[in-house]
């Protein structure tokens, strides 16, 4: 339930989302600290109908969403 509670929180709190120009990591500044930040996209959601991915990951101080679609391949 944890990471079920994660997307839950990320989805009513988010202030608002932004494609990430990177795989791994969307550097910003951050609108509360004036800082800026290293967000890691540390998420994924994947669909089981093809192999369309999402990486997203949070500011922990502005709540500002960044997520990077991809695609990955199947191994079986």
């Amino acid at each position: 339930m944890e990471l079920l509670d994660t997307l839950k929180d990320i989805i009513l709190n988010a202030d608002s989302f932004e494609k990430s120009k990177n795989y791994y990591f969307e550097n910003h500044i951050c609108k509360k600290t004036g800082d800026n930040i290293k967000v890691n996209l540390d998420f994924k959601l994947s669909n089981e109908d093809n192999d369309k991915i999402m990486k997203f990951g949070i500011c922990k101080h502005c709540k500002k969403v960044f997520y990077y679609y991809d695609f990955e391949s199947k191994s079986f």
